[in-house]
């Protein structure tokens, strides 16, 4: 923990927000001009240059603020000089959410009160993604109860005029690599993701392979979370993500979530 006034705040704040490539760059930016930089602020002349929020740590270097998604030193700096910094993605651009859980399988909500929401942040789609069968703890949904599902939604999308709720599923990887519901299944959906829940300490081979083979399915459009890592609990699958990448090239879902 550090502490330090808030005059020097937007130094501090920089500093540790990073990345150490990008702060390298800038503090070799900053001796370019004569200064110094650190977490402290800025030096000229051994006289203290303070700054409270991080727009007049970049403004002194004769930058725009750089947002903390692009301080990786690949190209920003320079792409700051130029007034060239490309524009964010803000929650304004997001129009709908392709993995949403109901209270069908483990999440919380119905399917109406998930639509209420998404329409009111102004989405233009939801897609219900429950799981599917095998996985019983999560109570997942068998072909039957998707069907009987798909006749709620709908149901729903009767009473909206500029909002569309969509079937999806989240369907399990099983051991073997195959899907745990049939491609006559898989073709009816709106969006297929494909995930992996058990066996997440497979070697190497074995898991990717298993992530490679469902990437093959002509029905699924998404890979979920391939490595399975829930930060502060669960540490990260052996998956070959190079592999996985390439074969989404290849296959044309160049689609996999976090």
């Amino acid at each position: 923990l550090r502490v330090l006034e808030p005059a020097r705040y937007g130094s501090l704040l920089q500093y540790f927000t990073g990345s150490k490539d990008h702060n390298v760059a800038l503090r070799e930016l900053s001796l370019d001009q004569g200064l110094s930089l650190s977490e402290y602020g800025f030096k000229r002349d051994g006289e203290e240059i303070l700054h409270s929020d991080e727009e007049s740590v970049y403004n002194t270097l004769g930058l725009p603020w750089i947002p903390p998604e692009l301080r990786e030193n690949r190209g920003e700096i320079e792409a700051a000089r130029r007034g060239k910094l490309p524009r964010l993605i803000e929650l304004s651009d997001i129009k709908g959410d392709l993995h949403v859980h109901t209270s069908w399988s483990d999440g919380v909500a119905s399917i109406a009160e998930i639509a209420e929401a998404a329409r009111a942040r102004g989405y233009q789609y939801a897609v219900m993604s429950d799981h599917t069968q095998s996985l019983g703890v999560a109570r997942g949904l068998t072909p039957e109860r998707l069907w009987e599902q798909r006749a709620e939604i709908n149901r729903l999308n009767e009473q909206f005029a500029n909002f569309r709720l969509l079937q999806g599923a989240e369907v399990e990887i099983k051991a073997d690599g195959s899907l745990d519901l049939p491609d006559e299944v898989l073709s009816e959906l709106d969006v297929v993701v494909a995930s992996i829940h058990s066996g997440l300490r497979q070697e190497r081979e074995r898991i990717t392979s298993r992530l490679i083979s469902a990437m093959r399915n002509p029905h699924v459009d998404v890979i979920g979370h391939p490595r399975g890592r829930i930060l502060g609990q669960r540490e990260a699958s052996a998956v070959d993500m190079d592999r996985v990448l390439a074969v989404a090239l290849e296959t044309g879902k160049g689609r996999i979530q976090a």
